[in-house]
């Protein structure tokens, strides 16, 4: 029968593979940086495309459904607006 890991200390990752997790994207994140400073090669063009589909804002983020206008309801003018 398998031995179920239970309690402190079993089962997990431990706090050196999280110290390595750590070493491992700082120097992943500095080598991405360094590519991208370069401005050209093949590990420029490869981080470029798998960045671009998280930074670059979304259609949806700046239009509605479909690509269609944002409906935008309810807006007021304050009366600081209306006065001039």
């Amino acid at each position: 029968m398998a031995r179920v890991a239970s309690g402190v200390g079993q089962g997990g990752k431990s706090f050196q593979d999280r110290e390595l997790a750590a070493r491992v994207r700082t120097l992943t994140l500095q080598e991405c940086e360094k590519a991208l400073l370069k401005k050209k090669g093949k590990l420029y063009e490869a981080v470029l495309l798998k960045l671009a589909g998280s930074v670059l804002p979304r259609l949806n983020e700046h239009s509605g459904p479909e690509g269609k206008p944002i409906p935008i309801m309810n807006v007021q003018e304050n009366d600081s607006d209306q006065e001039n």
